[in-house]
């Protein structure tokens, strides 16, 4: 921040302080670099005027002059004149300006130099100052940022190799720590192992096991932090369990081992410990899946079993859930207050005619005689082996797999011959085709790694008989008299009832077509009576 008590008797002197990783924040990288300069303003007898840093950024990639960066708004305030009067930048070091090479070092100071601003760096006292023709001052300045230059990229060199020995390493089947940083659940010990927290495992399963039962994130969080569940963030400021890790830990495939690298690349092999089964894990990705309908909604508390099912028919969009009646308070003539309880009725209305946002249907349906007629149907219809064995998204998912191995195949047939022409009569032609080819390959076996991952989540959600006689055994506990009991019932039925519905929509008369691809259509006024359909 600029000092307005600046005196025109001292040289006003910024301080430039830059740090490339946020790792190097935690060895108090900055507030060191600000002490040091400090002092050394001090004993050169300038005066403070700003502070300047550069959080995050690399002078070896340059991006401490992209646009955004402290230092290039300070090189666009010198450009403009800011500094005519004349004005020092203090660093540690030359190579916190720049490492990227002595050309752009010396263009970078000279630039300033030729705006009235000197620079100083405290690590070696030296001070290039403007308008200075001395030919050796210059010559040093490169060969300092020459040898910056070269010791950064010896360094990068050097962390890259390494890190690619410790993946080599994990895909030859260790399973050594490589960083003290793992997933939450575990822990690494003096020997470098990493070990389940078995605390911590628990509340991990208790998560996938809740979630795949229905139960949301806003519950789920509820639980753990009226429990006092530790969250594990491990902070002492640490504000409990929130949705967010929640959702982090059901969609980390580190709970199946995996092991994926600081660019994201998944090593195919098993890792750290597994603490939840693949089936489990999957069955949770395609509980997932159906909460895109409603955008995930976590506060839902199983008072509608049609939460993200039911549609408009005029809009399409999403069918709320509302309550009338409650409590009345009015004061009769003699003056004396008094409190009517009606019994209230619930009723699912379009949500965007309901805010007035472009949709006419205000229909009022009843909810409980919906209900009613949509489960009546549902929980007793008749399903045979076949269509209870048959899943038609799983064989669209198969047949695509098939297709893009077959195309993999293809293309690594044509890559073969090619290389088989290339040795009698070599071509850049067919070197750029072979180059083509493996490129088609690598984006064919992503796409196959998506398609078996999703082919894993379909396989792994109930079958439609699975779901029909879930449906029919929660039927009791829907309607209990303890709440817990209900409510857990009634979210576990909203979760099969997604994947047995394929359409529900209500029109401007609050008739209700429901259909199931594998159980049938039908059609119900707002009375509950059938007035069409069949099943399938």
């Amino acid at each position: 921040m600029t000092d307005p008590t600046l005196t025109r008797s001292k040289k006003p002197a910024y301080i430039y302080a830059r740090f490339s990783s946020l790792e190097q924040a935690k060895g108090f990288s900055l507030e060191r670099q600000l002490t040091t300069a400090r002092s050394y303003i001090e004993r050169k007898g300038w005066q403070l005027a700003e502070e300047l840093a550069d959080e995050g950024r690399s002078a070896f990639k340059g991006s401490n002059r992209d646009e955004g960066a402290a230092l290039f708004e300070f090189e666009s305030r010198a450009r403009s004149g800011h500094f005519k009067n004349g004005a020092v930048l203090v660093v540690e070091s030359i190579d916190r300006l720049s490492r990227q090479g002595p050309k752009a070092a010396a263009q970078l100071i000279w630039s300033l130099n030729e705006n009235g601003v000197d620079v100083a760096s405290y690590h070696d006292d030296q001070v290039y100052r403007a308008g200075s023709g001395d030919m050796l001052e210059i010559f040093g300045l490169i060969i300092k940022a020459s040898l910056a230059h070269e010791e950064s990229d010896k360094k990068s060199k050097r962390a890259k190799a390494s890190w690619e020995k410790k993946y080599g390493d994990i895909e030859a089947g260790s399973k050594k720590a490589i960083t003290k940083q793992v997933p939450a659940w575990l822990t690494v010990t003096a020997d470098n192992d990493i070990i389940e927290n078995p605390a911590r495992v628990k509340v991990v399963r208790e998560i996938f096991e809740w979630y795949v039962e229905g139960i949301g994130l806003h519950t789920i969080m509820k639980r753990l932090n009226e429990r006092g569940e530790p969250a594990f963030s491990g902070r002492e400021t640490s504000k409990g369990w929130s949705k967010s890790a929640i959702n982090h830990v059901l969609s980390n495939r580190a709970v199946l081992g995996e092991f994926a690298t600081q660019q994201g690349k998944h090593i195919p092999v098993v890792y750290y410990p597994q603490v939840v089964s693949r089936d489990l894990f999957n069955r949770a990705e395609a509980m997932r899946a159906t909460k895109t309908r409603t955008g995930g909604s976590s506060k839902y508390q199983g008072n509608n079993l049609f939460a993200g099912i039911a549609k408009c028919e005029v809009c399409d969009g999403p069918m709320g859930f509302v309550r009338d009646g409650g409590i009345s308070r009015y004061t009769t003539a003699s003056g004396e207050q008094r409190v009517y309880k009606s019994k209230g009725h619930n009723y699912l209305i379009c949500d965007a005619a309901r805010r007035g946002f472009g949709c006419d249907n205000k229909v009022h349906a009843p909810y409980a005689t919906l209900e009613a007629a949509t489960l009546q149907q549902l929980l007793w219809a008749t399903i045979d082996d076949e269509e209870a064995q048959a899943d038609p998204k799983a064989d669209a998912l198969r047949s695509k797999l098939d297709a893009v191995l077959h195309s993999i195949d293809l293309k690594n047939q044509q890559i073969s011959n090619i290389i088989d022409s290339m040795a009698e009569a070599p071509s850049k032609a067919m070197a750029a085709r072979v180059a083509a080819l493996e490129a088609e390959t690598d984006a064919l076996g992503a796409e196959c790694d998506e398609l078996q991952k999703a082919l894993a989540v379909q396989t792994s959600a109930p079958s439609l008989r699975d779901d029909i006689a879930q449906l029919r055994d929660l039927t009791e506990l829907m309607n209990s008299e303890d709440e817990d009991v209900r409510r857990a019932a009634r979210l576990r039925t909203n979760a099969s009832l997604k994947r047995v519905i394929d359409h529900m929509t209500i029109d401007r008369a609050a008739n209700v077509t429901v259909m199931s691809m594998d159980v049938g259509v039908w059609q119900f006024d707002k009375l509950g009576n059938r007035i069409g359909g069949q099943a399938l």
